[in-house]
């Protein structure tokens, strides 16, 4: 059977426009009630990167997730809103509240939990390799994911099997960054969270979307799009293919089709509503690092001394919050005086500070025949 891929256009954040799409989203792939049952507890598990407000694109709008729990509730079921945010270590209430996500549990009476709070459940996958997963997640009767369409500067995509990444409280992230330094090998940890914590239904937020270097330092894009479906590796194919990345480009797809865990080609997928081939979106600017990986690897290795990327602070823009150093999984940062510094002997190109810097203070830094290539 064909994996069913929805588009459906949606201008704007209103929530009339916003709850039109969602449930037209829903319809078309058998309607929520096929999914959701009555009593049933259903955790939707947004993307929530970061402290920031909805405007700067780095996290699910919060008008989408308002409309997702009305729905649910319409089904009799009790919604659950969770996550495992970025600098959580400053205060979840923090976060709760400039992401608007409080505005959302309040106006529909749905439960927030940080996972960091909520315990774990050790789970392994088929080869045995353990991973701790959020209890809440694992404890639902149903999951929706509400990933954010946006560009990264390690994956050079996240969408919906990225999003499940959240699934790991806290600081084991960055033990699994620091396990799994390459970009191959941290797409394969990606998979594996997903393979334990698949979504009943994933859900993309691609009204506005992040180009340049994201997933939090780029710019936001408009596109007017939601985009669902109940396999989330082929709905990264159509995000991908959306974007502008070529077939085989992102890293996490390929392992996830590795595994089997969803579609393998456009043609084991069936569109419906809008057709990805004849969506009229303006180019993305995709990571000004991507061009890395368009290297042939025999190419690569002697290069290296001469073509490498890594990430730097704008002390202009830095407030020495330190969150860098917090999260580093080598602890290659370093606090200073007035901002970090880095020491580069142990660094990984992880780019977890980039991800995490709530200023947009730490850039890609380029060597020079880098930049020329770029």
């Amino acid at each position: 059977m064909k994996s069913k891929v929805s588009i459906v256009r949606c201008d704007d954040y209103t929530l009339d426009n916003i709850r039109s799409a969602v449930h037209k989203s829903f319809a078309q792939l058998g309607g929520l009630e096929k999914f959701v049952k009555k009593d049933q507890r259903v955790l939707i598990k947004p993307n929530l990167l970061s402290a920031k407000d909805p405007s700067r694109a780095i996290t699910t709008h919060p008008a989408l997730v308002q409309a997702v729990i009305e729905e649910v509730k319409r089904m009799g079921a009790t919604p659950i809103l969770g996550d495992s945010p970025g600098g959580v270590e400053r205060g979840i209430k923090r976060v709760w509240e400039n992401t608007k996500m409080s505005e959302v549990a309040g106006a529909t009476g749905a439960k927030l939990v940080a996972f960091e709070s909520g315990g774990v459940y050790e789970r392994k996958t088929e080869k045995g390799k353990k991973y701790f997963i959020a209890k809440p997640l694992l404890d639902a009767d149903v999951i929706i994911s509400l990933p954010k369409l946006k560009t990264h500067t390690l994956t050079l995509m996240t969408c919906a099997v990225k999003n499940m990444f959240g699934s790991i409280p806290g600081f084991r992230k960055s033990e699994y960054h620091r396990d799994a330094p390459k970009p191959g090998d941290f797409a394969r940890v990606i998979v594996d969270i997903f393979s334990l914590t698949k979504p009943n239904i994933s859900l993309v937020d691609a009204v506005v979307c992040m180009e340049g270097d994201g997933p939090s330092s780029g710019n936001p894009k408009y596109l007017g799009l939601l985009l669902a479906s109940t396999d989330a590796v082929a709905l990264d194919m159509v995000a991908a293919k959306i974007m502008g990345f070529k077939d085989g480009e992102i890293d996490i797809t390929s392992a996830a089709q590795e595994k089997g865990l969803g579609a393998r080609s456009f043609s084991e997928m069936e569109i419906l509503g809008e057709n990805s081939a004849d969506l009229s979106a303006p180019k993305f600017i995709l990571p000004s690092n991507r061009f890395l990986k368009l290297i042939p690897k025999f190419l690569l290795a002697p290069l290296r001394p001469l073509v490498w990327v890594r990430p730097g602070i704008l002390d202009g823009n830095c407030t020495n919050c330190n969150i860098c150093v917090d999260n580093c999984p080598t602890n290659t940062i370093r606090k200073g005086e007035k901002i970090p510094y880095f020491d580069y002997t142990d660094c990984i190109n992880c780019m977890c500070c980039h991800e995490l810097c709530p200023q947009k203070a730490v850039f890609l830094k380029k060597s020079w025949l880098a930049k020329k290539i770029a």
